[in-house]
C-alpha cells in the first residue's frame, strides 16, 4: 500500500491485552497517556502467546466527553490476562485503512468516507498499529478507522 492510498479492508477478530488510560476529552492529559505507555513497556513481557513480537496495537474509542486509548499486544487467546491489565477481543469489522506520511490521517479517512457515502462505525474501535522501535506517532502507524458497510 502506497502512503496516504485508503483503501478498504476487513479484518477477523482480534484478540489483545494491554494497558488502558481514560482522558476527559475537553481536559487532555498527555501524562496519563505516557504514564500508561510506560507501563505497558515496562510490563508487555507479561503478555504471553503474543502474535506478533515487532509491533503494537492501539485501539481506541471517543464521545463527547471522554478518550479511551489501550496500548496492546495482539494476542492468540485471552485466557491468561496479567494483573492490572484487560484483555478483550475486537469483533470482525471493515475499515478503512491508510498509513499517511505528511498529512493527517484521520483526515485523509473523513474526507474518503464523505466522497464515498461510507459511515464511521462510531460503535466499533478504531484501532492504530505501530512498529517498537519507531516514535509513535500517527504518521509512523497503519490507521484504521471501523465503517459501516453498504448503504
Amino acid at each position: 500500500m502506497q502512503n496516504n492510498q485508503i483503501e478498504i479492508v476487513t479484518l477477523e477478530a482480534k484478540h489483545f491485552i494491554g494497558v488502558p488510560v481514560t482522558n476527559v476529552f475537553k481536559r487532555f492529559d498527555q501524562e496519563s497517556i505516557n504514564e500508561a505507555n510506560r507501563l505497558f513497556l515496562e510490563r508487555k513481557s507479561e503478555i504471553k502467546r503474543v502474535l506478533n513480537e515487532h509491533q503494537y496495537v492501539c485501539p481506541h474509542f471517543a464521545n463527547d466527553v471522554l478518550f479511551t486509548y489501550i496500548y496492546c499486544m495482539e494476542v492468540e487467546t485471552i485466557e491468561e490476562v496479567p494483573k492490572g491489565m484487560v484483555g478483550f477481543t475486537v469483533d470482525s469489522q471493515s475499515y478503512a485503512k491508510v498509513r499517511a506520511v505528511d498529512q493527517d490521517p484521520y483526515v485523509l479517512i473523513r474526507t474518503f468516507l464523505k466522497e464515498n457515502d461510507l459511515k464511521n462505525n462510531t460503535l466499533a474501535l478504531a484501532l492504530e498499529v505501530f512498529k517498537f522501535g519507531e516514535q509513535q506517532n500517527f504518521n509512523n502507524a497503519d490507521i484504521y478507522v471501523p465503517i459501516i458497510q453498504g448503504k
